[in-house]
């Protein structure tokens, strides 16, 4: 018998993560500015479809079961865990590849950014106790 590729919770965090890519890229879609003609509005029309198809490849592939779609405290949790790291990006040393920055900007970003990444933990950490379906 073969080992699966991935166990229980690798699964369930493959599935979120491609669920939530699946969403975007649907709302993305659903975009009036993007039913515009010519390019590059046909190219990004296409480069969806194609992502949407590859995400679907890989769940076939790696023998995700059907998509019921997850469940609140995935949604949550998997939002709250992406923002969380998203945040880190604009702390006020990680500006620097963006052009000079002011010696005050710390003093006034970093502590509002720590805020608001303790709130989207503390989000996770919630969501966690939140029934799995």
């Amino acid at each position: 018998m073969d080992r699966p590729l991935l166990n229980a919770n690798q699964q369930r965090r493959v599935v979120t993560h491609l669920r939530l890519l699946q969403e975007d890229l649907a709302d993305m879609a659903s975009w009036p500015e993007l039913a515009r003609p010519g390019d590059p509005y046909a190219g990004l029309r296409d480069l969806i479809a194609r992502l949407r198809e590859r995400v679907e490849s890989l769940r076939g592939k790696l023998g995700l079961p059907p998509d019921e779609g997850p469940p609140l405290r995935r949604r949550v949790m998997a939002t709250a865990e992406v923002w969380a790291t998203s945040m880190e990006d604009v702390r006020a040393r990680q500006l620097k590849g963006y052009g000079p920055v002011h010696s005050d900007l710390a003093r006034a970003l970093d502590p509002h950014l720590n805020e608001i990444i303790q709130l989207l933990q503390g989000m996770a950490k919630l969501a966690a106790s939140l029934p799995e379906r």
